[in-house]
């Protein structure tokens, strides 16, 4: 038999009662195929990086178990038809994952006001920009000659921005009017 874990995703809007029922049906599927289960664990609801089927919290469970791998795949296709579970990932087990303690965090976008006040410190308390860093090896980059993406006679590089409007329009123009 093999060592495997089982995480898996079940909307928020089911209450703690439910999510029991739908814990022990997954633990019942499971030892139907002939596993057993070492541990199952509740990791908790956390706000989901993106929206999953509508909904955007979500209820982390891990389970460990071990079983035959010729019928794991039977077992992650009735996972996958499973409507209470909104996503499921399945991974061998690492020696002594049952003792791991884990915490999960909701997801924080990069630029929200939320990231930003974890990036705060109080070293620069007085909200002026941190300074910025240096660019090495500037007269590098400047004698890079640069890459020529068409050509173009001189007249054409001095059009107005209005004279250039103007040609799009009539390329555009030309372009609806060859496929009718």
């Amino acid at each position: 038999m093999n060592q495997y874990e089982l995480l898996f995703i079940i909307s928020s809007q089911y209450t703690d009662a439910e999510i029991e029922k739908i814990k022990a049906q997954v633990s019942a599927e499971i030892e139907t195929v002939g596993g057993t289960i070492v541990k199952t664990e509740n990791l908790g609801k956390i706000h989901l990086a993106y929206p999953i089927k509508k909904q955007n919290h979500g209820t982390y469970i891990l389970v460990y178990f071990d079983v035959e791998s010729s019928v794991l795949g039977p077992l992650i296709r009735k996972l996958s038809l499973t409507d209470e579970v909104l996503r499921h990932t399945t991974s061998l087990r690492p020696k002594d994952a049952e003792k791991r303690v884990f915490e999960l965090t909701s997801y924080v976008a990069p630029l929200s006001e939320e990231a930003r006040k974890e990036h705060f410190t109080p070293q620069n308390a007085t909200g002026a920009r941190p300074p910025r860093r240096r660019i090495e090896k500037v007269a590098e980059i400047v004698q890079v000659a640069p890459t020529v993406l068409s050509q173009t006679s001189p007249e054409e590089s001095k059009m107005s921005m209005e004279e250039l409007d103007k040609k799009l329009d009539e390329i555009l123009k030309a372009d609806i009017t060859d496929n009718i």
